[in-house]
């Protein structure tokens, strides 16, 4: 049965029920519906039936939000009865783990790599969310991904960088040459790029821990999983550094 159908359904079961409130709900829904219709000049899709419905949903928050200002909340109770209505019609909210997975996989997809890239990673995500939660929702976990995708290339291209540096640095011996210190060194430095890299994923670890933490629920399962990211990221980063200055340190007593 298409939403169209159904919401007709409904509005018959309502009259029989004589359900005023959801008799006048969905009333007012099927004028906005034909109101559409006349504008675009053909039948509505499930998708524009869905925006029609969103849409008036988006209308009695407003107001429930402008009522309980004023102190009505009388006028308030009602539009909340009225938005109960309209919910049954639209696909149930993404909880912000699921709405995390949804944007990580459709920003990758979207090939973004910047916040220059907001408007392209929003397409690709909206689609992706197909209404299962609210664009505002939406733009906050897209800009927290897109900072990290930021971040994460900038500590990969100082890492790689830093890698090329260490591995030009170390010299293989002359052939003929019976000192192993050389070979030493070089196994030296590719350990301590091993180290960088480590870092980096630590680092983008304790990213993920604060993301979730800023944009997750207010659950308490969330934040202890939140927690645990951003504190054991933390730990292998001070296990990395170090690691990396106990190199540094044999690194120079061989140069010595």
């Amino acid at each position: 049965m298409s939403l169209l159908e159904q919401i007709s359904s409904d509005l018959k079961d309502a009259m029989r029920a004589k359900d005023e409130s959801t008799l006048s709900t969905l009333r007012m829904l099927k004028s906005a519906l034909k109101n559409k219709e006349i504008d675009l000049i053909r039948p509505l899709t499930e998708v524009e039936v869905l925006d029609v419905i969103k849409s008036q949903a988006k209308q009695l928050k407003e107001a429930i939000d402008q009522f309980e200002a004023g102190g009505r909340s009388d006028l308030a109770e009602g539009n909340k009865v009225e938005l109960e209505v309209l919910k049954k019609y639209m696909p149930a909210e993404l909880s912000d783990a699921d709405l995390e997975v949804v944007v990580k996989e459709a920003v990758t997809q979207s090939g973004a790599a910047s916040k220059a890239d907001m408007g392209k990673a929003m397409g690709f995500v909206m689609k992706a969310v197909a209404g299962r939660a609210d664009g505002t929702r939406v733009k906050a976990f897209v800009e927290k991904m897109l900072g990290v995708l930021v971040f994460a290339v900038l500590v990969n291209t100082m890492v790689v960088s830093s890698a090329h540096a260490e591995i030009g640095m170390a010299t293989l011996p002359e052939f003929g040459t019976v000192s192993y210190a050389p070979y030493l060194e070089m196994g030296i430095r590719l350990i301590r790029v091993m180290f960088l890299f480590a870092g980096l994923f630590s680092i983008i670890e304790i990213l993920r821990g604060g993301i979730e933490m800023t944009v997750g629920s207010a659950r308490d399962e969330v934040k202890d999983k939140a927690e645990q990211k951003i504190i054991l990221g933390f730990m292998n980063t001070g296990v990395v550094v170090a690691l990396f200055l106990v190199t540094t340190v044999v690194l120079k007593q061989i140069g010595a």
